[in-house]
């Protein structure tokens, strides 16, 4: 979530059901309660390693990018922690109080310590430093209304600081947990939102790399927001947030959580942007079913299921024709034959002669052409109205969060909000003077500000 950053890995031991899934497991509904006490978090999991090949080209980022002249820089003072919102292996996200305007924000505190001192997992520092820089890059040039908001970013001797918008309706994993499963309707609903969200960063050249439930979270409406751009990747072409039609680069970094992670990218292979729609389908197949389509100990588990699978992810068959359908077409292993829903996003404008000399029957294992929105699950999406965000002010979500006080972080877990504010051992805390996070301070325009309170 924005709000969650990873979480340090738990040693783990791989069991029988580890290894194979039961088959008797599909054949019933799964039930609500039975589904919430056995859902964990998938950062429970063993995260991929984060390995790039010695020449893939970098994100380049101005020192300053972003800021006026004039910048009236925020500093920690400025804001009263309230409530803790998440906790990673970075640091935490807190929930904090613009002491002059009494606006809330979701502040998320990355230690330079953590950063910057070099690990075994993760030897070269400048890789991490990208990452942290991406993430403020990428969210400063967004604006869309299914994903987070950033506003601010500083940093002091000790931590990095981006002040996100405040998402009081928590994370869908939250949700997750406390219903079990979702109808297909209330699924379709969330997977037109992130679908829209996710047609968004393609065409800016954005690859997202890191969907799951604790990266989803929901507004006060019950509308689906992205958040947590840390493992996102921005093409270095230039040209590619001008030219929708534009493909994003040919990525090798072998990173994301491995349940939701396409089969290309836990073997090692070159992927594109077509990964973060397998990542849909893992997602949308979690919501329905109460778990993703595999699931392990590490990746090296869950890669060996993908492999065995050759026909791809056993559907459960009380779903819907339709949706077998849908997810059948996105959880395609090889990722030439999954649907390129960049490319096949609506149907384009033809005659009626140039339909009909075109229905063709399509045949199994062909690559599958027909548009994504007129798709049979989402036949009850006004697409115009949620692509211009028309439906996202306008209409509540299928989700309606209850909240009494925005202050009181209700619809977030309470493992998070029981937390301290502040750090509970202030020796660990090392002090960094280095320039090497010069640049990363910023400060969105005030009509944008303006425009979001």
């Amino acid at each position: 979530m924005v709000f969650t950053l990873d979480e340090e890995l738990d040693e783990l031991t791989i069991t029988d059901s580890d290894n194979e899934e039961a088959p008797q497991q599909l054949l019933q509904p799964p039930g609500a309660d039975h589904v919430a006490r056995r859902r964990r978090r998938s950062s429970k999991l063993e995260k991929l390693p984060v390995i790039a090949p010695p020449h893939s080209r970098r994100l380049s980022v101005s020192v300053g990018e972003g800021q006026a002249s004039s910048l009236d820089p925020k500093v920690l003072s400025d804001f009263k922690p309230v409530r803790a919102l998440g906790q990673g292996a970075y640091g935490k996200v807190i929930l904090v109080k613009d002491d002059s305007t009494s606006k809330l924000y979701a502040m998320k505190q990355l230690q330079k310590a953590e950063i910057i001192i070099e690990n075994e997992d993760t030897p070269d520092v400048s890789k991490r430093v990208e990452r942290i820089f991406a993430e403020r890059t990428i969210l400063s040039q967004l604006d869309h209304p299914n994903v987070v908001k950033l506003f601010y970013t500083f940093h002091d001797n000790s931590k990095l600081y981006l002040l996100l918008q405040y998402i009081p309706g928590g994370e869908l994993f939250y949700h997750l947990k406390e219903r079990g499963t979702l109808d297909e309707d209330t699924a379709a609903f969330y997977a037109a939102e992130i679908s829209c969200a996710l047609k968004f960063l393609h065409q800016k050249g954005i690859v997202y790399r890191d969907l799951k439930p604790e990266n989803c979270l929901l507004d006060a409406r019950g509308h689906l927001v992205l958040t947590d751009f840390g493992l996102s990747k921005k093409s270095v072409d230039e040209n590619s947030s001008s030219s929708p039609a534009e493909d994003v680069s040919e990525l090798h970094s072998i990173i994301g959580t491995p349940e939701y992670c396409a089969p290309e990218i836990l073997q090692g292979l070159p992927y594109t942007r077509n990964c973060d729609w397998y990542s849909l389908g893992c997602l949308v197949y979690d919501m329905l079913v109460g778990k993703p389509p595999y699931t392990g100990a590490n990746h090296k588990v869950i890669l060996n299921k993908i492999q065995k699978e050759k026909a791809g992810p056993r559907i459960p068959y009380y779903l819907s024709e339709g949706m077998k359908d849908w997810l059948g077409a996105l959880l395609k292993k090889d990722r030439n034959k999954r649907w390129d829903v960049d490319r096949y996003w609506a149907a384009p404008l033809t005659t009626k002669k140039e339909s009909g000399s075109r229905k063709k029957k399509r045949r199994a294992g062909q690559e599958r052409v027909s548009p994504y929105t007129t798709h049979f699950v989402f036949r009850k999406i006004n697409w115009t109205m949620m692509q211009d965000g028309a439906l996202q002010r306008g209409e509540q979500g299928p989700i309606m969060p209850v909240i009494t006080d925005l202050e009181l972080a209700e619809n977030f877990d309470e493992e998070f909000t029981s937390l301290a504010c502040e750090d509970d051992d202030r020796e660990t805390t090392a002090t960094f003077k280095s320039d090497v996070f010069k640049g990363f301070s910023y400060k969105a325009s005030g009509s944008y500000l303006e425009k979001y309170f």
